[in-house]
């Protein structure tokens, strides 16, 4: 079972940000508590750092997520600024953090764009000490400024929206599908989406790795801007014919347009599956909005999410991307 740890930032005598009578502390919690009951619901063991208004030292967190086999540790916090002007939602990584913990973050922080913010901070690295010490993948959230009406708004009349959606990206990133405003889901269904998945926002690190690859492996001579449009996709169809020609000798145009005879020489991937036409599989699902890891091996994440996008285009939602299902992920 996937173990996220929820960590509620300050506590006791440590108010964090402060507007009038609101504490951040108590913003914190309760949407810490918020997000580990949906996750629970959706079958995820969540540890909790604090459930009640205590201090708990910023080492003793990070310890609570080492000593157990912990997949992702997520900070709860509000923003705070001498300017009552700055707004927006932000999600930091540790400055050396590894390709997990910045995907995670991404997803994250798309998630909540999706929701609705004032301004999309995008995802920040820093060198904070719960982030630094946790050796799990650690996000740490900023939900909006506290010294700012609009986002005080945002966050009350959005709460249960933002819980959603965190509890659903979260869970994704552990390799778990989850319906967290509905009943538990195991994972074998897709998420009940009402909101279509936005594509990643551009200048998105992602992207620019994405394009890298293609540029190194497959001679593509994109622009690494993390801006994904025409040519990037149609370096990503060159990419497909090249690995489907030397897999399978299927003897393909290498010309980046998925027409017939392409999406007749795809074969089934699915759970087990590696290599790069897995890597083209997850790369096209995180550009239409379906995030994964994109590490080559088709893992249970990686099959939730194509049962996500299967089931969001009308396909049979198996988790086996084949003919149909790349068809629908090029065109």
């Amino acid at each position: 079972m996937a173990t996220i740890v929820i960590d509620a930032g300050h506590g006791g005598y440590d108010a964090g940000a402060v507007n009038g009578t609101r504490l951040e502390k108590n913003d914190n919690l309760r949407l810490a508590k918020a997000v580990g009951q949906r996750l629970q619901r959706c079958g995820v063991n969540v540890v909790y750092t604090r459930t009640t208004d205590e201090f708990i030292p910023l080492l003793e967190r990070s310890r609570i997520s080492n000593n157990r086999n912990t997949d992702l540790f997520v900070a709860f916090h509000r923003n705070s600024a001498t300017n009552n002007t700055a707004n927006g939602v932000e999600t930091l990584i540790y400055t050396n953090a590894s390709n997990k913990s910045l995907q995670a973050a991404e997803a994250l922080q798309q998630a909540l764009v999706n929701v609705g913010v004032q301004s999309n901070r995008g995802v920040k690295r820093a060198n904070l000490s719960v982030l630094r010490e946790t050796r799990a993948p650690a996000l740490l959230l900023e939900l909006g400024f506290i010294n700012n009406a609009q986002d005080n708004e945002l966050f009350d009349q959005k709460f249960d929206q933002y819980a959603d959606a965190i509890a659903r990206s979260l869970a994704q990133s552990v390799g778990v599908t989850c319906n967290p405003s509905g009943s538990t889901d195991n994972g074998n269904t897709p998420p009940d989406n009402n909101t279509p998945p936005t594509p990643p926002t551009t200048g998105n690190s992602t992207i620019r790795s994405i394009q890298n690859t293609l540029n190194a492996r497959y001679g593509a001579g994109l622009k690494v801007d993390g801006i994904w449009g025409p040519q990037s996709q149609r370096a990503l169809t060159r990419a497909l014919q090249t690995e489907l020609n030397l897999t399978y000798g299927a003897g393909l145009t290498i010309d980046g347009i998925f027409g017939p005879k392409t999406k007749s020489a795809i074969r089934n991937i699915a759970q087990g599956s590696r290599g790069n036409l897995v890597w083209i599989l997850q790369s096209a699902l995180y550009v239409k909005g379906f995030p994964t890891t994109i590490d080559s091996v088709f893992g249970p994440n990686t099959a939730n999410q194509v049962r996500a996008f299967q089931a969001a285009n009308n396909l049979t939602a198996d988790g086996i991307a084949g003919p149909n299902t790349f068809a629908a992920l090029f065109n």
